[in-house]
């Protein structure tokens, strides 16, 4: 008996601590998806369409009428609070069917307005936002959850670009990393972007065969797939990712992580690591997928793999370990920061920054214009241009951020 009462008390505990419900609201309105996050994404791809509705925490006794009204007074505090540098759309680049939208009665999902845009009006790499909120209600007896009263829609122009299809046979180095005079040989913080499509992974995850490297230094810092020690060639690896003292190279510590998950093919991925000084983040397409705490900071070196090595070896995208360990795929762009970019700043520049942001060290994108060299331009200006090696061929029509 005794037995019996101890587990049903642990039972009870358990309830009580860890079956926790979802936060309760009463009975309120709010912007439809605007729960966990108060923005609306919309891609604008040519003349494009959206629809805002309202939701109802709870079944409508009667018939709810709801005036909706575009609120650009609300955009300063959204940036401030988000980190963004989100600006009105054009005038003109945007319509709103509709100003008042019904649940009725017995339903919690109202009718729907339809915000409208043209992506020959939008400025590639711009990011807008149009805050749309609610303004009164009449019928019934629902509240407005304030905390969701407005949706942030983000009007994000849709992009044909080119990309360079690397196919297993080609690469591209940056030898201008290297030196003593290095940009990239003591990185106190620093965000490494990359834009690739996978086109196939190896079936060999016993290899060194195996491996899929994106961008990066072997041994210092480097993003492949794979490792060829048995793991999946599909999943994500940040490995020997050395961060300490750039004096004291056999005082650095070493990193060595997975991404918990596996990737398909013919999707494309945007990439990025944050390194704020004492934090690795890593990020896919704007959201943080995985996380580092380092023991002891200090900076990267990206400017050659194996500190103190002198062979060819420097930062490469699409090669590691001499030229091996080739990545199949595409690659549209690939950034280097001296700043630790934003979660709002990776998402909103997914396709495109402005070569002349602050911290922007070099910035390439592979859409065929090539120098007379044949490298292509670091558009910052810097003059770090990526020089292709082997076989490169660069296709049109890829849409971004698809």
């Amino acid at each position: 008996m005794k037995k019996y009462t101890l587990l049903s008390l642990f039972a009870l505990l358990l309830c009580t601590t860890g079956c926790k419900e979802g936060p309760d609201f009463g009975d309120a309105l709010y912007m439809t998806g605007t729960l966990t996050s108060p923005s609306v994404r919309f891609l604008v791809d040519g003349p494009s369409s959206i629809g805002l509705t309202v939701t109802s925490t709870t079944k409508a006794d009667t018939d709810v009428k709801i005036s909706l009204k575009p609120a650009p007074d609300q955009l300063d505090a959204f940036n401030a609070s988000t980190g963004r540098k989100s600006q009105l759309p054009p005038e003109g680049s945007y319509t709103i069917d509709g100003s008042e939208v019904v649940i009725d009665a017995g339903k919690s999902q109202s009718t729907q307005i339809k915000v409208s845009a043209n992506s020959d009006m939008l400025k590639e790499g711009v990011s807008y936002c149009l805050p749309v909120s609610i303004t009164s209600v009449e019928g019934g007896d629902l509240k407005v959850l304030e905390s969701a009263r407005t949706a942030y829609v983000m009007l994000t122009k849709v992009i044909n670009v080119k990309a360079a299809y690397l196919a297993r046979r080609g690469c591209f180095d940056i030898p201008s990393f290297g030196g003593a005079d290095s940009p990239v040989k003591a990185l106190g913080q620093m965000t490494l972007e990359m834009k690739v499509l996978p086109v196939s992974f190896p079936n060999t995850p016993s290899s060194a065969n195996g491996i899929s490297s994106l961008c990066g230094c072997e041994e210092n810092f480097l993003f492949r797939f794979g490792d060829g020690a048995g793991n999946p060639t599909n999943k994500l690896q940040f490995v020997k990712g050395s961060i300490g003292a750039a004096s004291h190279p056999d005082k650095k510590d070493h990193y060595e992580s997975w991404v918990d998950k596996e990737f398909d093919t013919g999707h494309w991925l945007h990439f990025a690591a944050v390194y704020d000084g004492q934090y690795l983040r890593l990020y896919l397409d704007g959201e943080q997928i995985h996380f580092v705490e380092t023991r002891n900071g200090g900076s990267i070196n990206l400017s050659m793999a194996y500190d103190g090595h002198t062979w060819e070896d420097t930062f490469s995208i699409g090669r590691s370990a001499g030229h091996a360990r080739f990545f199949d795929g595409y690659v549209s762009e690939c950034r280097v920061w001296n700043v630790a970019r934003t979660p709002a700043e990776l998402e909103d520049g997914i396709c495109y920054v402005d070569p002349t942001s602050k911290g922007l060290i070099s910035y390439w994108r592979f859409d065929g214009e090539t120098q007379e060299d044949g490298t292509v331009l670091d558009m910052t200006g810097h003059g770090y241009n990526a020089v292709p090696s082997g076989t490169i061929q660069y296709v049109d029509h890829q849409k971004c951020p698809f």
